[in-house]
């Protein structure tokens, strides 16, 4: 659409969110509407420190695979979705995320960023205790940014996308 190719011919390359993590919508979403899709809230989080945003909420949504940790974060448009929120959802996700209070720009809910990993195998005590980025990626769909987990960045926006249609969208 005419807006989307806007944001990205005037943005710079560190703001502008590639074409397959924005899908446009002028519908404007609050917390219920994900929650009549399927997420199960559990936190929300302190946004003062978040520019730009309303309301942001860490919860579950289960798919075919089971539950997967999602972080939504609202704005009051698309628009500031897109030029205020990209570049903080970006530093939060995949594999040179930084999820480290030294590092992050926005600390609030740093360990629902991270999850644990196992050292290969199913015994439990092959369990590495080391940690890694939760969210392989993210996608802005309308007002809201959704960091969907994932090991890589098309599992995670796989499982965005599926949250997306159950929101009734592409």
């Amino acid at each position: 659409s005419f807006t989307a190719i806007a944001f990205v011919a005037c943005g710079t390359s560190e703001t502008s969110a590639p074409a397959e993590r924005v899908v446009e919508t002028a519908r404007i979403f609050i917390i219920d509407d994900l929650r009549t899709a399927g997420m199960k809230t559990s936190k929300q989080y302190d946004v003062s420190e978040l520019p730009g945003s309303l309301d942001a909420w860490y919860g579950f949504v289960r798919d075919e695979g089971g539950p997967k940790d999602i972080e939504v974060r609202f704005y009051p448009n698309h628009a500031d979705a897109v030029t205020l929120g990209d570049r903080l959802a970006n530093e939060a996700s995949g594999n040179d995320a930084l999820v480290d209070e030294e590092n992050a720009t926005w600390s609030e809910g740093l360990m629902d960023r991270t999850r644990m990993v196992s050292g290969g195998t199913s015994d439990l005590a092959a369990w590495s205790g080391s940690r890694r980025p939760n969210y392989g990626d993210y996608m802005i769909f309308g007002n809201v940014i959704m960091l969907c987990q994932g090991d890589k960045p098309e599992h995670s926006r796989a499982f965005c996308n599926f949250v997306i249609k159950a929101l009734g969208g592409a």
